[in-house]
């Protein structure tokens, strides 16, 4: 047996172990669709001494590059930098496009559950690894596979028709999906996202589910399952298995505005107060995705602690206001009393009986998405604005170079 073959069989066991293949068509689709085939002869690791992603190439390492690529818990970085490395040394500093873990690529296949009939809109082809996958489900003929980049979408292309699959794959702006093979049963993304757009809910039939990795400034990890309602018009779901994948491009996640809105003048001129919040408050996830649903446009960043019994120290920052949280302590400057709204916040939660992410729900209809606790009538809090609508621009369209292939 070869390396790469022991590799696949060894994840196949493990995946098995964690009950990852939840329809039997997905272990067969496992077995069938080598993974290895889709990824590129270099790939990225990040290295914590210098917080940078280096290149590791198959060349130098077989036996390595084939335990990366067949890991079924993590995913391999296969892009930095949207395919430039910034760095002069060659060395990247942002993950723009993987081949998602093995049980995450099954969380989101599952969640789906497309029928073997389903006229399925894939968003995010990335390597084409999922894409294969599908086809395997549901056929190539009613598989339409879109990816922003055109590097990566030619490079999936290729990857898929040398095995012998021809799905629809489309160089454009998945946020518009592609109407011109609309409707569709399923819309399967696999990029974050903040924002459900409007146009996946347009080409849907009535009854279609849509999955997507969502996230909040808070929290980048979640899980969109929403079902198209009969009106075509709106979608309603919960939240499912958690789960952390690049940034859709155009609602990458903002970085902190902490470097921004905090000098040390501000610092002086701070309020001063005390806090209630225990220290380890956004530790739990579950508490941390609460908070994020009530706390929009808040990011949270966590200091070193100088010794290991020391009380962790939390910022909390938004666009015109940060707070800094340490002992039972509390500074604080701007617009907003970000202390006290997350005092408020976690208070909620645990009132609450601390509720698990799969206790939170999405509504979207129209130009308003808001989630929600229990059901749709139960507590709810706004999704942030569009970033469209607060620019001012013009509603998002199909790329200048869209292309069909």
């Amino acid at each position: 047996m070869t390396g790469l073959n022991r590799h696949r069989e060894q994840a196949i066991r493990l995946l098995d172990g964690l009950g990852a293949f939840e329809r039997p068509w997905m272990r067969e689709a496992f077995r069938t669709v080598p993974r290895e085939a889709f990824v590129p002869d270099t790939v990225w690791v990040w290295r914590a001494d210098d917080d940078r992603y280096h290149p590791v190439a198959r060349a130098d390492g077989e036996e390595r590059w084939a335990g990366m690529v067949h890991h079924p818990t993590e995913s391999v970085v296969t892009q930095v930098d949207d395919g430039h490395p910034v760095h002069p040394d060659g060395t990247g500093a942002l993950p723009t496009s993987s081949i998602s873990a093995a049980n995450a690529v099954m969380t989101t296949l599952a969640a789906a559950d497309p029928d073997a009939g389903s006229r399925v809109l894939h968003i995010g082809t990335g390597t084409g690894y999922d894409s294969a996958l599908l086809c395997e489900r549901v056929g190539a003929a009613r598989l339409t596979t879109v990816e922003v980049d055109r590097s990566l979408a030619d490079a999936a292309r290729g990857r898929l028709r040398r095995l012998g699959y021809r799905p629809r794959v489309i160089c454009a702006d998945g946020e518009s999906g592609w109407p011109r093979h609309a409707p569709y049963d399923r819309v399967l993304c696999t990029a974050s996202l903040s924002r459900v757009p409007r146009a996946w809910l347009a080409q849907c039939v009535p009854g279609a589910r849509i999955v997507t990795p969502w996230k909040s400034t808070l929290q980048p990890a979640g899980l969109a399952v929403l079902t198209v309602a009969a009106d075509g018009r709106s979608a309603a779901g919960r939240f499912g298995v958690p789960l952390t994948f690049m940034d859709l491009r155009g609602q990458r996640r903002t970085a902190s505005p902490l470097p921004r809105v905090y000098t040390p003048q501000r610092g002086a001129d701070s309020r001063y107060g005390t806090t209630a919040l225990p220290p380890d408050f956004l530790d739990d996830f579950h508490a941390r995705f609460a908070l994020g649903l009530q706390l929009p446009g808040v990011h949270a960043t966590r200091t070193p602690t100088p010794t290991p019994d020391a009380a962790p120290a939390w910022w909390l920052s938004s666009d015109g206001a940060w707070a800094y949280l340490q002992g039972g302590e509390a500074y604080q400057w701007g617009d907003r009393d970000l202390a006290t709204e997350a005092e408020r916040a976690y208070g909620w939660w645990l009132e609450a009986g601390k509720p698990q992410v799969f206790d939170f729900g999405m509504t979207v209809d129209g130009d308003t998405q808001r989630t929600w606790f229990g059901d749709a009538n139960g507590p709810s809090w706004p999704v942030g604005p569009d970033p469209d609508a607060v620019s001012g621009s013009s509603p998002r369209g199909l790329t200048a170079d869209a292309t069909e292939g």
